[in-house]
């Protein structure tokens, strides 16, 4: 039987998470009626489908990450020069700053603005999309693309990066797809088990490793260390069991920031002495307003 080097199997996972997420997330989830000829409610796939990941799975018991479907992305693997993460520009995070990256699809009706920009569908006509990009004028066409870079409106200190490709343009939506960015200032978590998040939260993917004594970014919950029960986890509510495994969900709820409810949707994906390591999905209540 072949042996795997522990700190060498933590940092290649930790190189591979992102793409993981983003893979699995874009081979998963439900279909709309509007994508032709596609099944309505595919099964997520296996991860040991994904290429090159044999290896690091057999290390990882348990490993499942059903909860991506929650990212509602249909099947997009045949859509040419969609943009992907590296396309975003870098940024540096300060301390008491957050910043979620990951795969987005959206249809976007006539008279629509793209949430959390100033991107309006106007109009289709003949095949071709009327937008209008901060009240200017820009036709797009399947193949397209639709990009923004400010601030989220009607909330202060976050700031949103879209990279979108049209891959449908129909008598009346349009479809795109891509990565987002959406980077938070100011956070101070709050956790709030019994919040109720409203329906139309942003859904992004969240990767963290923490070593004990740390908190997971955006989070109350730490890491004591390894115990005997899995990997010991603080800021569980008194009464509650503290300790997880791998592949097993950690769920942590409440207000990212006074002015901003969110929910973290987690799994153990790796842990051991030197660290914890958590994938799954943010859900954060964002202004949505009708223009």
């Amino acid at each position: 039987m072949r042996t795997v080097n522990p700190s060498r199997l933590s940092a290649k996972l930790l190189r591979l998470i992102p793409s993981l997420i983003i893979s699995l997330a874009l081979l998963s989830a439900c279909f709309g009626p509007d994508l032709p000829g596609a099944p309505q409610r595919p099964r997520l796939p296996s991860p040991r489908s994904l290429p090159g990941l044999d290896d690091l799975l057999e290390q990882l018991p348990g490993f499942d990450l059903d909860l991506l479907r929650e990212l509602d992305l249909p099947d997009l693997s045949d859509i040419a020069d969609l943009p992907q993460l590296v396309d975003l520009p870098s940024l540096d995070v300060a301390e008491n700053a957050i910043a979620f990256a990951g795969p987005t699809e959206m249809r976007i009706e006539v008279g629509e603005f793209i949430r959390g920009t100033d991107i309006q569908l106007a109009g289709i006509a003949d095949g071709r999309a009327q937008f209008l990009f901060a009240g200017l004028r820009a036709e797009r066409i399947a193949g397209d693309s639709l990009d923004f870079d400010g601030a989220w409106p009607n909330i202060a200190g976050v700031d949103y990066l879209l990279r979108l490709r049209v891959y449908r343009v129909s008598d009346e939506y349009v479809r795109a797809a891509g990565v987002h960015r959406l980077a938070i200032e100011g956070i101070l978590p709050i956790h709030q088990p019994a919040l109720a998040l409203q329906e139309n939260t942003l859904k992004i993917p969240y990767t963290g490793s923490v070593g004990p004594g740390d908190l997971l970014k955006g989070t109350t919950f730490g890491y004591v260390g390894l115990a005997e029960q899995g990997a010991e986890i603080s800021g569980i509510p008194a009464g509650d069991f503290p300790f997880r495994k791998t592949g097993d969900s950690l769920r942590w709820q409440g207000m990212l920031r006074p002015d901003l409810p969110a929910r973290f949707d987690l799994r153990i994906v790796h842990f051991g002495e030197n660290s914890v390591q958590v994938a799954g999905i943010v859900s954060l209540q964002l202004p949505h307003i009708a223009r």
